[in-house]
């Protein structure tokens, strides 16, 4: 439990500086948005919410069918809990946010890093990364960067 608490407090600190409150609170939903529609199956429904970092990487059927692939290989997944693995970008682009998660599946672990972009106000899912022995060779989808351990 303090593992957490000093990670949101962290993240608070590293967030106030770059970002408001309310941006914050979106980036925060959109992350959960993704992870419900997914367990939902909802996967054109990712697709269309997407940043165009997502939606320019691939086309709507072959991001379900990428979805659809993972869910076969992992199984039924647990709620992914949050990792203490982090990145952070801001350029002209936007303010893009990379978390790493990991959930207990049925046929494996599986780690993901969600990135989310936040610009002009709303937050947006601009990519992800998924890695299991049960998905070998998963490319990054979108705008991906790679968490660092050093939390920077």
């Amino acid at each position: 439990m303090a593992r957490v608490t000093t990670m949101g407090l962290t993240l608070a600190v590293l967030l106030g500086g770059c970002l408001s409150q309310a941006d914050g609170q979106r980036l925060a939903a959109a992350q959960a948005q993704f992870f419900s529609q997914w367990q939902a199956g909802q996967y054109g429904a990712i697709y269309d919410g997407a940043a165009p970092e997502l939606t320019g990487a691939l086309t709507r059927a072959a991001f379900i069918a990428t979805m659809q692939h993972v869910d076969q290989a992992m199984g039924a997944c647990q709620p992914p809990a949050k990792q203490l693995s982090y990145h952070f970008v801001a350029n002209p682009k936007g303010y893009f946010a990379s978390q790493s998660w990991r959930s207990a599946c049925a046929k494996g672990q599986l780690d993901e890093t969600v990135a989310v972009v936040v610009r002009n106000g709303a937050a947006q899912l601009a990519g992800f990364s998924l890695e299991s022995p049960q998905l070998p060779g998963f490319s990054p989808i979108g705008f991906y960067e790679r968490p660092s351990t050093d939390n920077d």
